[in-house]
């Protein structure tokens, strides 16, 4: 049984959301200096769907990794989308190296500003149509398994959370799937991404609850 401290219900805990942010942050600023990047753990959970009434299969889970980010809150949805929006057609009338560091910094800025951000809510776009599509449209419940490390002073810190909720599929009409594209497109063209031509949907995962995992030292 998992103890009641080590679960946050209808939001991200404290740890998971600010780690969400200063890895994003910390990952775009050394892009923008030119280093080598880092596998981006943060943004790149294990996503775990099952199909309604497949519960007999012998391995009815269905698990992938996808990248999924947080969102502003839905008041600050279009400001942010058209920020965006504009700093990637700017970007189109210039080099594309040359643009990154506004690119950057278009994001950065959002980060930045932590009340800005919905701690109930994540998001991400559908590229594939695969078996997590099939699954989500049958049974909107979700599971995602956060894993990292962060150096500290002293030793490593390791990172562990199972975020649950339930999802909403997205059109291209809908104001989240229109941020989601947006922020997608400043970086479509960066080493770090497979060029996709399309994303026919996007995901809006509701929190239902966050359970810390992360492992700890029994000594002593």
């Amino acid at each position: 049984m998992i103890s009641e401290e080590k679960i946050t219900m209808n939001r991200l805990p404290p740890n998971l959301y600010n780690w969400m942010i200063d890895s994003r942050v910390r990952f775009l600023s050394e892009l923008a200096e030119g280093k080598s990047l880092r596998y981006l753990s943060s943004h790149l959970p294990v996503m775990c769907s099952w199909a309604k009434g497949q519960d007999d299969e012998q391995f009815p889970v269905n698990m992938t990794v996808k990248g999924i980010g947080l969102l502003p809150k839905i008041e600050m949805l279009k400001h942010y989308s058209d920020i965006f929006e504009v700093q990637a057609k700017t970007a189109k009338d210039k080099p594309w190296e040359d643009s990154l560091k506004d690119r950057v910094n278009s994001t950065v800025e959002l980060y930045s500003k932590k009340d800005a951000l919905d701690d109930t809510v994540l998001g991400g776009l559908e590229i594939f149509e695969g078996n997590t599509l099939k699954n989500l449209r049958d049974n909107p419940k979700v599971s995602l398994l956060y894993v990292g490390m962060e150096h500290t002073k002293d030793a490593m810190k390791y990172i562990s959370y199972q975020v649950n909720g339930t999802v909403e599929i997205l059109e291209k009409d809908n104001p989240y799937y229109i941020f989601l594209l947006s922020a997608r497109k400043l970086f479509e063209f960066e080493k770090f991404h497979l060029f996709q031509p399309t994303y026919s949907f996007g995901y809006l995962i509701k929190v239902v609850n966050a359970i810390d995992k992360s492992p700890w030292s029994r000594k002593g």
